[in-house]
């Protein structure tokens, strides 16, 4: 995985803990920089991936968070990025370590319709531990609070979490 690093074929998204040493124990995600090189390693690639299935789900998530990556990078905010995996089951999908600000917890669906049940489990865990701000990066069109989650059309939310100007 180091030499994908090193050649920017992909990066390791390590997994997010308050403690340091916990979060080096914990299994990191890999990703490619690119859905398409994902795609083309899976055998994948001339299969269409039609909204509202299981594959375009993982492909728009895996999208987001390298897009979510490259312009931290980009405009040089600084963020620690990881994701989150409870002992529970719960996962969050990408944690933002912001300078200065909240820590954004951030789930990303493809759906074009959120409701509640979408987002139940980061409102549950955001209830629970008050540890940061919630988002729900979607195709959904419009902008909502569900519970304490906002949720945002994915290129609004890059603007809301501050990382495009």
């Amino acid at each position: 995985f180091s030499v994908l690093e090193d050649t920017l074929a992909g990066f390791i998204l390590p997994a997010y803990h308050r403690s340091i040493r916990k979060s080096q124990r914990s299994h990191p995600k890999f990703y490619f920089f690119d859905t398409g090189v994902k795609r083309a390693l899976e055998r994948s690639l001339r299969q269409d991936l039609p909204p509202r299935t299981y594959g375009f789900g993982r492909a728009f998530e895996h999208f987001l968070v390298a897009e979510i990556v490259r312009l931290n990078d980009y405009f040089r905010r600084d963020w620690r990025l990881s994701f989150l995996r409870t002992k529970d089951g719960l996962e969050v999908d990408l944690v933002a370590d912001r300078p200065g600000r909240p820590t954004a917890f951030i789930e990303i669906k493809s759906s074009d319709t959120l409701t509640e049940r979408d987002v139940s489990s980061l409102n549950r865990f955001l209830t629970d531990t008050s540890a940061g701000d919630g988002f729900c990066l979607s195709m959904d069109p419009r902008r909502k609070k569900l519970g304490v989650v906002l949720c945002l059309p994915w290129r609004e939310g890059l603007r809301e979490l501050g990382l495009v100007p």
